[in-house]
């Protein structure tokens, strides 16, 4: 309880950050960015969110197969957008945990080896995710303090991956019969995270799998350069996967329902880095973030109506999951 309240109160500063710009804004210039938009590259990032959404898909679907072999790509899908749509009306991300459960009643998975399988493939999002900033920083062209605040980043998750690392090793090592809960549930962790890396291998799955994980966020980036193109902005690639880093940490600290406010200041910081005007730059996240929750919001909602589930009959259930995630 007192973790969603930090939560909430993180979540509500936000949303006073975000109102404080919104009130700087000039609506006359808001009102020209708006007017010069050109929606087919809007049309395409729409459609390449609709893609990454089959491809998250199929990404998870390589994972699950290693506790159910003839798991139904259909199913999986539905239980993402499942997933999505209670992120962007609840908030705490226990859209995750409908999801978990909904793949579970759907697929006949045990929860716990759902929990598993939406975990790893977290992981090795998340792992992609660190190969995007390594490659920004190391070999993209950048410039002043822009270059300067990217090493910073790398260098800090690179000694938190090696601390991290260490700590895993030395904590695990020795009889588990003198182990403290936390120590069982570390070594628990690691030698499952073992047991589906070789499941993957043997599966022929881990390839598929890191080509998707890449394939995803070349695809987020790209949804992102098209929605630049769509306010003629002409910027330089790399703003493009600047831009998504920034979002994704952004959201990572703080979740509020559909990600409202820190979506869109990320995007706007990340476009300061680059001279861009406040009022193009949030004409241009608003417009973003409506193309990105829109689909899902309503593809997900066409799946609960289809199979008649009931957020308010599971949601207890869904916050437990949320709890073990």
């Amino acid at each position: 309880m007192k973790k969603a309240k930090r939560i909430w109160l993180v979540g509500l500063v936000l949303i006073t950050i975000f109102a404080l710009v919104l009130s700087r804004i000039e609506p006359a210039k808001l009102l020209v960015a708006m007017s010069g938009i050109s929606w087919k590259w809007v049309f395409l990032a729409l459609v390449l969110n609709i893609v990454n959404i089959g491809v998250e898909s199929l990404r998870w679907q390589q994972v699950i197969f290693t506790v159910k072999r003839e798991a139904s790509f259909q199913k999986i899908l539905a239980a993402l957008l499942v997933g999505f749509f209670g992120n962007i009306i609840f908030p705490l991300r226990i859209g995750d945990g409908f999801r978990i459960y909904f793949l579970s009643k759907q697929e006949k998975i045990k929860v716990s080896d759902v929990i598993w399988t939406f975990f790893l493939d977290r992981i090795g999002d998340i792992l992609f995710f660190l190969v995007l900033i390594g490659i920004t920083g190391l070999y993209f062209p950048l410039s002043g303090e822009t270059e300067k605040a990217f090493h910073l980043l790398l260098f800090v998750i690179s000694v938190l991956i090696v601390i991290l690392t260490i700590l895993a090793f030395v904590f695990t090592r020795g009889d588990t019969q003198h182990f403290s809960g936390w120590r069982k549930r570390l070594r628990n962790f690691l030698e499952r995270l073992v047991l589906v890396w070789r499941g993957l291998r043997s599966a022929r799955n881990l390839t598929l799998f890191s080509l998707l994980a890449s394939l995803s966020w070349l695809l987020r980036v790209l949804i992102i350069w098209a929605m630049f193109e769509s306010f003629h902005m002409r910027l330089p690639f790399v703003v493009s996967v600047i831009g998504l880093i920034m979002v994704n940490l952004g959201l990572a600290a703080v979740n509020t329902p559909a990600n409202i406010g820190g979506f869109e200041l990320a995007l706007i910081a990340a476009l300061k880095l680059f001279s861009v005007d406040t009022e193009t730059a949030l004409s241009c996240a608003l417009l973003l973030h409506l193309v990105e929750v829109i689909p899902t919001f309503i593809l997900g909602g066409a799946v609960i109506i289809k199979t008649g589930f009931r957020f308010e009959r599971v949601r207890k259930e869904a916050e437990e999951i949320e709890k073990a995630l």
